[in-house]
């Protein structure tokens, strides 16, 4: 279990996450405490043994894209919900354990016994100040959650993945009239010779994504 920190943050060190909310709505001891209460639950709730709401992971999904800082979101029937590109998230207090608002996406399931846990990392989480929710008036800071790594167990492209390796989905073109032969997002191929070049230079594998599409990573 992490070590739950009590009143992690002051009004000058809680500050430096928060200049544009104090500008506007002035940093009071109140929003402090709240951080303060907001944190202490949440690391005192972490634990290396069970996933929790508003812990980190490492996702790799079976088409072999990585996200480095996907986000525990709620735990459903079919398994622990988890945004892999969630923006900062809201968190109050629940019963038992706290609860989130989170934007961001694409979302996924996975059963929380096929994560695994790899150590701690400082989260950032906001929450709603003193003035209530309004424009910028969300509270910015720091919790330590648990980070845990997942990994599609059937990856259609072997160890390849987006963290390490560029993925380039390219189109075959069948029309004779057409300057390019193969197309991808950004760059393109006139004939087999100059795709053949690219593969050489790039160190480029190619899978079939399907009759008129290519998988390359290189």
């Amino acid at each position: 279990m992490s070590e739950t920190t009590k009143n992690k943050y002051t009004l000058e060190t809680l500050l430096p996450l928060n200049v544009s909310y104090d500008r506007d709505h002035i940093l009071r001891q109140q929003d402090v405490d709240m951080v303060n209460r907001l944190v202490e639950v949440m690391e005192g709730s972490r634990t290396s043994l069970t996933p929790k709401i508003g812990d980190r992971m490492r996702h790799v999904d079976q088409e072999g894209d990585f996200y480095g800082h996907a986000l525990l979101e709620n735990l459903r029937a079919d398994g622990m919900s988890v945004c892999l590109a969630p923006y900062v998230p809201f968190v109050g207090i629940g019963d038992p354990d706290i609860w989130l608002s989170v934007s961001g996406g694409p979302f996924t399931s996975i059963d929380p016994a096929e994560m695994k846990f790899i150590g701690w990392e400082d989260g950032v989480f906001s929450a709603w100040g003193h003035c209530g929710p309004c424009a910028n008036g969300s509270v910015r800071f720091m919790a330590k959650v648990a980070k845990w790594e997942y990994s599609d167990p059937e990856p259609l492209y072997g160890d390849f993945t987006t963290e390490t390796w560029r993925k380039l989905y390219v189109r075959i073109n069948d029309n004779p009239e057409s300057r390019y032969r193969y197309v991808a997002d950004g760059t393109a191929f006139r004939d087999d010779s100059d795709f053949d070049r690219f593969k050489k230079n790039y160190e480029a594998t190619v899978f079939n994504h399907s009759d008129s599409m290519l998988v390359v990573w290189c």
